[in-house]
Order: structure tokens, then C-alpha cells, then sequence
């Protein structure tokens, strides 16, 4: 397993992801409470993965670089999408932390970001996490 954590921490998704998180919350004002990979270690590896992220105002949140697996994540560069799962209390789906919750999309009602945003893609990012900001300081 540290095998597999060292690669994601190496991958471009994984960067981009904590850079989006340092950008929006600044270095100090989250916790990285668990991360969560999909499949297992072995001589073809195939994993996506999950960072479980505590906020100020919002415990319990999954942000997941999904489509990350091999050949993608473990070649030069990686890429992947970045996806937002929140925790909400009117849903029975539970999200990867185990807490009640869905996907950002799928709770603002914004179908176009049902896959999140694109690791390559700068605007698109910015614009998914901008959609998030808004939903988390109405919270």
C-alpha cells in the first residue's frame, strides 16, 4: 500500500488536487482525514483514489481523481478528473468518508459537472471548485 500512496503522491492528479485545496483554503485551514485508493498493489496496477478532507465548515468531504488508473496515472504527467462528493443529510447514498452524501453535481442540480473537471483543464477546474466555494460559504 505505501507503494501505491507513493505513486499517487506523485501524480499530476493528486498535485493539482492539492493545489486546487491550497489555493481555495489555504494550507492551514483543512485536514486530510483519510485517503482511500481503489484496487491494489501488483505488477499492473490500476488505482483511483479518494482524499476524505476535513474544511471548517464541512466535514467528511471526498474529493476523488477518478479515471486515474493504469496506463493514465502511472505514465509521465497523469491525468484523471478531479470530482467533489459532500457530505448531506437527505440522501441514503454514502459517500467513500461513510457519511450520507452525494456528488456536487448531483446536489446543486448542475448535470455538466456529473464527472467533475478535467486534471488538464485550468478553467474548468476553477470554475468546478468556484461552484463549490459558493455551495460551501452558503452553508
Amino acid at each position: 500500500m505505501i507503494e501505491i500512496e507513493e505513486k499517487v503522491r506523485e501524480s499530476k492528479g493528486f498535485k493539482v488536487l492539492m493545489a486546487m485545496l491550497d489555493e481555495y483554503f489555504g494550507k492551514d485551514n483543512y485536514q486530510i482525514r483519510q485517503y482511500q485508493f481503489d484496487g491494489y498493489p501488483g505488477a499492473d496496477p490500476n488505482v483511483d483514489f479518494t482524499v476524505i478532507v476535513d474544511l471548517p465548515k464541512l466535514k467528511g468531504v471526498s474529493f476523488g481523481v477518478l479515471r486515474s488508473g493504469n496506463p493514465e496515472m502511472f505514465r509521465s504527467g497523469g491525468t484523471g478528473s478531479i470530482g467533489i462528493g459532500i457530505p448531506t443529510e437527505d440522501t441514503t447514498s454514502r459517500l467513500i468518508s461513510g457519511e450520507h452524501g452525494t456528488g456536487l453535481a448531483y446536489a446543486l442540480g448542475q448535470m455538466k459537472w456529473a464527472f467533475g473537471a478535467g486534471v488538464d483543464d485550468v478553467d474548468d477546474l476553477h470554475e468546478y471548485f468556484d461552484i463549490f466555494m459558493d455551495y460551501y460559504h452558503h452553508l
